[in-house]
């Protein structure tokens, strides 16, 4: 996916919606001249980089969902070897649920999906193009799992993926229901989600 460049207004603009986001307001709930106040600019000034409150919303939410995947891309990567690469995107997943600031979690839980593929008028901003840097990123944790010898490569590579994100679902349900597992630890959920991974793959 071809990076965009944006101004810094524009960055402004972005980051004055998500932190509006990041408050707990539906974004669809939001005014412009809510994001100027936010972004610390005037409500003309939107509309010299945007022609409705849609796109901003939208090209936002997409800026925001790209900055997130670079961040995680960026940490994961620091880790030479599976399992710590594979403990990585599990803490991640533990701090996103944590605080809550999932710019794609907001939009979901928001009702607004439907609005965002409306208004979404770029190609390039595609949600698929997110979610083929994402595939991107557990096929390379899959061959460094295959070199390391610490998973088979027999199965398909769409079924590999697959068993990837399963394990990460498994990890992710433990967090978001820890009062219903009090004998069971972070570590602990990590520890099986991991299992999980290893006996699928071998």
């Amino acid at each position: 996916m071809a990076e965009i460049k944006y101004s810094e207004k524009e960055i402004s603009i972005f980051n004055g919606l998500i932190n509006l986001m990041k408050e707990g307001i539906n974004p669809y709930a939001i005014k412009v001249s809510d994001i100027a106040k936010a972004a610390d600019i005037g409500k003309g000034t939107i509309y010299d980089y945007f022609d409705s409150k849609e796109e901003v919303i939208s090209k936002a939410i997409v800026y925001s969902i790209g900055e997130e995947i670079r961040l995680i891309t960026e940490k994961v990567r620091d880790k030479d070897k599976f399992k710590d690469r594979y403990y990585a995107i599990l803490e991640i997943i533990g701090e996103s649920h944590k605080k809550k600031l999932s710019t794609l979690g907001m939009l979901l839980s928001s009702g607004g999906i439907d609005k965002f593929y409306e208004s979404l008028k770029d190609k390039e901003c595609a949600i698929s193009d997110f979610i083929d840097l994402i595939n991107g990123e557990i096929v390379q944790l899959l061959n460094l799992g295959i070199q390391e010898k610490k998973i088979e490569s027999k199965e398909t590579m769409e079924y590999k993926i697959m068993a990837v994100i399963g394990s990460m679902h498994s990890f992710s349900y433990y967090y978001n229901n820890k009062s219903l597992h009090k004998k069971l630890t972070t570590e602990d959920a990590k520890d099986m989600a991991y299992k999980i991974l290893l006996k699928s793959l071998s």
